[in-house]
């Protein structure tokens, strides 16, 4: 470890031993975001050469929320990362590299649209290299590329969307507990957990469920050229093998990230090319915001999210056995 790392490493301890915060020291994450210790480095995995071939990479749930080991959102963290190939030139090819369940609509949509666009910019081939899963919003992500690559044994599909609800109702009647909504409207308190779902409210979400399905059915049908039809009768929620994927037309050829890689590069029109990666500097202010994220965690124990699966209830392109 290098003196910079060892300096920044002893005033973390110090910090931590003060009891200081991330928001006396920098004013908050809004002023942290734009500190000069987030930073991105870029770094050369193998090739040569000056043009450059950029591996993305979607790992876990796709979440506008930050986890307590990043600084930064997964969506913002791939905004970035897709706002920097958009300004290099030296980028000829993407390959985006997916292992994951999905997760949050938003922010599938908003991923999938930031591709979208740096294919309309850039028209740079992206090519998509599956995991071990890359399912529901994983795979809403892989319909941007233009070739998809997978494992045969691949977990994907699980195309469509699921909204959950946590009801308690009858535990609470059961311990003598009442709650009172003074509400403007009928619909205000929606999907209380403290009450039955009325059937005009399954409705409602139902209604939300199915309007992002049918963008579901839509990023498929546009991005892998198949009838309407037929991702209809294979978008029912199911997971699919990728050798079953395959067979369906959801996926293109086997084979592993090098694989995919390999191939973005024939795309791109170069002989030869540097495979890069973006990774996320070792910093004083990252350690600091980690460390932060853990003293001021609320749920230290979990029990929020064993309770509500996800925390608030919201529409998830995600497979959730």
């Amino acid at each position: 470890m290098n003196r910079r790392k060892w300096t920044a490493l002893v005033i973390v301890l110090a910090v931590f031993a003060l009891g200081l915060t991330v928001e006396s020291l920098f004013g908050g994450y809004a002023q942290m975001a734009n500190h000069p210790a987030y930073a991105i480095d870029e770094t050369v995995v193998s090739g040569a050469g000056t043009s450059k071939i950029v591996q993305l990479f979607v790992s876990g749930v796709i979440s506008s929320e930050r986890t307590n080991v990043s600084l930064a959102p997964m969506t913002e963290r791939l905004a970035e990362q897709l706002r920097r190939v958009e300004e290099d030139e030296l980028v000829k090819a993407v390959v985006l590299r997916i292992d994951s369940p999905g997760g949050e609509v938003v922010a599938t949509d908003e991923i999938h649209r930031r591709l979208l666009r740096l294919k309309q910019t850039r028209r740079i081939p992206i090519v998509v290299s599956m995991g071990s899963t890359a399912a529901s919003g994983g795979y809403y992500l892989a319909t941007a590329g233009d070739t998809i690559f997978a494992n045969p044994n691949t977990l994907t599909g699980s195309l469509g969307v699921i909204f959950s609800l946590t009801n308690y109702s009858e535990a609470i009647d059961k311990l003598g507990i009442r709650t009172y909504a003074i509400k403007s409207g009928r619909f205000k308190d929606i999907g209380s957990p403290a009450r039955p779902l009325t059937e005009p409210e399954r409705h409602i979400f139902q209604t939300l469920v199915n309007e992002s399905y049918q963008r579901f059915v839509n990023v498929i049908v546009q991005g892998r050229k198949l009838p309407r039809t037929r991702v209809l009768q294979i978008a029912d929620g199911r997971i699919y093998s990728g050798e079953q994927a395959k067979r369906l037309g959801l996926v293109d050829r086997f084979g592993d990230l090098d694989d995919a890689t390999g191939y973005a590069l024939s795309l791109s029109g170069e002989r030869e090319a540097l495979v890069v990666r973006y990774t996320d500097s070792l910093s004083l202010g990252s350690l600091l915001f980690s460390l932060q994220s853990r003293w001021a965690n609320p749920d230290p124990l979990g029990l929020d999210r064993i309770v509500t699966r996800h925390g608030s209830p919201r529409l998830l392109y995600q497979y959730m056995p």
